[in-house]
């Protein structure tokens, strides 16, 4: 569902004990929630009470679906994520590459909120910049939200496992992506 816990720990530099403290639970109690959370099996008042104890506020909304909504950052986010969890890399690439290639197809169809309604980011860093890089040139200028800056990995990172594609991929990546050290060869970014 979502990883709101986490990702709002980590960007306060928290660890699980240290939110555990501030709760009054332990550290294995918070990496239940976390994984609750991700699972969609959270409560909502377990979920707002580990917000509160990092100076957050849940905010539940709705809005009117779309055929375009499920390639909103937030939605596409969560599906990555557990794609991710499962170990399933080939399908977290096929999500990515889809909802850029739709977006950058039909930006207007995507409402402002539903571009800047990012509630939590991959866990892992250079799934997360590569979203941010393909949904910033996805999206024209004007329309690009600040989360969608990527910023450049430390060291190059081959998206593929396969050492045929990660040959094709030293030959073929878009310079834009061998600038942030993201390496996938151009067929699995217009094929996934």
């Amino acid at each position: 569902m979502t990883d709101l816990i986490r990702t709002t720990r980590a960007q306060l530099g928290l660890t699980g004990h240290e939110l555990g403290e501030r709760l009054g639970v332990t550290a294995g109690a918070v990496s239940q929630m976390e994984r609750s959370e991700r699972e969609g099996r959270i409560q909502l008042d377990t979920l707002r009470r580990a917000l509160r104890a990092m100076d957050r506020q849940l905010v539940v909304d709705q809005a009117v679906e779309s055929p375009y909504s499920r390639y909103a950052p937030a939605r596409v986010t969560d599906s990555v994520a557990e794609a991710l969890a499962d170990g399933d890399t080939a399908f977290a690439l096929r999500l990515i590459t889809q909802a850029a290639k739709m977006v950058a197809q039909h930006p207007e169809a995507l409402t402002d909120r539903e571009l800047n309604a990012r509630p939590s980011q991959l866990s892992d860093p250079r799934w997360e910049q590569f979203l941010r890089a393909m949904y910033e040139d996805a999206l024209p200028e004007d329309r690009r939200p600040s989360w969608t800056k990527p910023q450049k990995l430390p060291r190059r990172w081959y998206v593929s496992q396969f050492d045929s594609l990660r040959q094709r991929a030293r030959e073929t990546t878009p310079q834009r992506l061998r600038d942030l050290n993201i390496y996938i060869d151009e067929r699995s970014l217009s094929c996934a």
